[in-house]
This record gives structure tokens, sequence and C-alpha cells, in this order.
């Protein structure tokens, strides 16, 4: 393939990608939608190119898992942890935790009575699909109120993270048959996480500070993405190492305390946070735009018209939502109807579903029930977005 026409696709992809933000902010329509639909029609455009034709799904964890590490650190670098501010986080961690577990709960019988898959099977399928994605979730919520937008914030960044160390903890129990001993190691490897996290992310900022270099944030930026793999290597929660240095460069004031107080002065860790959210904010763009693209890209149109599959998509998104009205009536009743609406499925859904093992995938299952429920609950956001949206003197007014 001339390597011209990929350099021009690749700029094309990132131009549309820009207008479809634009297009956004103005309608509401997630962006990512967009993306995936901008997938699909090249995907079938290049079926009468079979000389270009390329097999892309080998690229699409890498984007999405490199995705996913900005994405959090974006998210993160957004999140202040104040006594103000304690009831909200409380709030979105237990959202976060039981909506995923409830949403499981809730998947799981669907896919064991309808597709006769093993229990244990049904849960692990169950779970990607409760998680809510904050790759989609965060560049949605910029018109809300504070308060909503806060919480759907703090919200996605933990369902992602929760959501893939039960993803893990699933496989685990499928894998060795010992749910005692699965939950013990887990157990462990999550508090040996929290305290190597800590650690990391308090010595990658003094070393920012020490390093002279011309280069760093790219530098560091492949720091982050070498403590994630060796992180999972592991077997640790490497997501929340991640989340833990943006918690740390954003609340700078909470663990830099006794000997570490003046390593640091309070304009370097604002300038070192403003850096961080630039080139976290431009990355994670651009590894958006790739991944929903190439993720359009290997969709196959035939199993989206399967009836068997849209009954299935439909009786899941229901249940998405039927839990998450129930937990906002019981745990945010300060919130607007529009959170009720705000629960899309996308990144790392994907993610999950493409990490199953081999010999754990099953043939009744359809990968088309990943992209309806992906579509459906970016449609219903969109509905609740533009059906709640404040009129733009308000936004300006906030």
């Amino acid at each position: 393939m001339d390597y011209n026409i990929i350099i021009v696709s690749l700029s094309i992809c990132i131009v549309l990608s820009y207008f479809f933000n634009e297009i956004a902010k103005r309608t509401n329509i997630p962006s990512v939608l967009m993306l995936i639909v901008a997938g699909i029609v090249l995907g079938q455009v290049l079926r009468f190119f079979p000389q270009y034709n390329v097999d892309f799904f080998p690229s699409l964890k890498v984007l999405g898992t490199i995705g996913l590490i900005m994405i959090v650190l974006e998210g993160a670098l957004d999140l202040e942890l104040t006594k103000e501010k304690s009831s909200l986080i409380w709030k979105a961690t237990l959202l976060a935790v039981l909506g995923i577990l409830g949403s499981i709960l809730f998947i799981a019988p669907i896919f064991h009575f309808l597709l006769n898959m093993d229990i244990g099977l049904s849960l692990l399928y169950a779970t990607p699909l409760a998680v809510i994605s904050s790759a989609i979730v965060l560049p949605s919520v910029v018109g809300l109120n504070e308060y909503d937008k806060e919480l759907l914030i703090y919200e996605s960044c933990i369902s992602d993270i929760i959501g893939i160390m039960v993803f893990n903890l699933i496989l685990s129990i499928m894998q060795t048959q010992e749910v005692r001993g699965s939950i013990t190691d887990f157990s462990l490897e999550f508090l040996v996480t929290i305290v190597i996290s800590f650690i990391i992310g308090i010595g990658l900022v003094l070393l920012f500070k020490f390093l002279n270099a011309k280069v760093k944030l790219f530098f560091f930026i492949s720091i982050l993405i070498l403590i994630y793999a060796l992180g999972k290597m592991m077997h640790l929660s490497p997501l929340v190492m991640i989340l833990m240095f943006g918690l740390i460069l954003k609340n700078h004031s909470l663990f830099f305390i006794g000997p570490l107080k003046n390593l640091m002065t309070r304009m370097e860790f604002k300038k070192m946070e403003i850096d961080f959210h630039i080139i976290s904010r431009e990355t994670a763009f651009v590894l958006r735009t790739f991944f929903f693209i190439v993720f359009g890209l290997t969709i196959d149109l035939l199993s989206l018209i399967n009836f068997q599959v849209l009954v299935i998509s439909l009786m899941v998104f229901i249940g998405i939502y039927l839990v998450r009205i129930l937990l906002l009536k019981v745990f945010a009743k300060q919130g607007t109807q529009v959170l009720e609406y705000v629960a899309p499925r996308g990144l790392i859904t994907i993610l999950l579903f493409y990490s199953i093992p081999k010999d754990l995938l099953s043939n009744s299952f359809q990968p088309g029930v990943i992209l309806w429920v992906i579509i459906l609950t970016s449609i219903y956001m969109t509905y609740g977005l533009i059906r709640h949206a404040t009129e733009p003197s308000e936004r300006e007014a906030q």
C-alpha cells in the first residue's frame, strides 16, 4: 500500500474527529457514535478495493489500552479530593460498584437462559456490558451543571477501574476453579496495588521536578504506559496506578505533607498539572479517534440484523437502566433527571470483551450484542442530554 495514502487517511480521520467533536457540542450526539459510523462506512468502501484491505483487529487492543490510560489520567486530573466533595465521591463510588454488580446480576441470567451459557461464562460475558465508558462520558457532560458533571466523571472513571478488576476476578475464578483462593489473591493484589501506586505517584512527581530535560511530557507518558504494562504482567490493577498519579498531581496538598511539603512549590505543581492535562487530553483525543474508527472497520454488519441479537440487546439495555434508575433514586437524590440517561457503554466494554481468552469464547454469543448495546446506550444518552440541555445563557453563566 502507498504510504502517502496511509498518511492522508490518518490525517482525514483526525480532521473528521475534530468536526465530530464540534457537532457533538452543538447537538449532544456523542462523537464516538459518529466515529463508529465513519468506521463502518469506511469498511464498506474498502470492500470495493481489496488491494487496500488490512487486518485492523490487532491494532484495536493496543489503541484501546493506551487510550484508556490517557482517558483515566485525563479524568483523574479533573478530580478534586476535598471535604466538601467527600459525600459526592462516596456516592459516585457506590453508584459505580453497585451499578456494575447489579447490571451483571441482571444481564447474566439473560445469557444463561437465552444463549444456554453456563453461569460462570454468563457472568464473565455480562461484566463488559456492566461498565460505564468514561471515554464517552468525559467529552459528553461538559454542558451539565457542576454536581451532575462531577458525579458522572467520578462514577465513570471508578466504573472503568472496578469493571476491569471484577472482570479479572471472575476470569481468575473460572480459570482456577477456586473461589476463595481467587478472592484472597484479588484482595492482596488490590492492597499491594494501592501501596505501590502511592509510592510510584509520589516518585514520578518528584522525578518530573528534578529531571533536567527539555523533552519531559512524552517521556513521562511512556513511563506511565510502561508502568501499566508491568502492572498488568504482575497481575496488579495498573489503572489504579494511573488514577493515583493523576490524583496526587491534582491534589498535591493532601499528599505532599510533612517532610515532602517543601520539595515543590505550588506554581511548579500547577505548571506540571497543566502540562499533563494538555498532553493527556490531546493524546486521548487522537487515540479515541483511531480506536472507534478501527472498531467500526471490524464490525460485521450481518450480526446486526440478527433478530435474537436485537432482542437480547434490548433486554440488556433495559436491565442496565432499570438498575441505574433504582440506584440513582437511592444514592443521588440531589442530581437532576439527566443522570438517568448517562450510562453509555464503549471503549472499556470492547476492550474487556476482546480480552476473553480463546478457551472461554462462546459460539452462541454474537458480537453484534456489544455494538447494539453501545449504540442504544449512546442514543439514549443523546436523547437525555438534548432533552435536558441547559439554555446557552445558563451554560455561559456556569
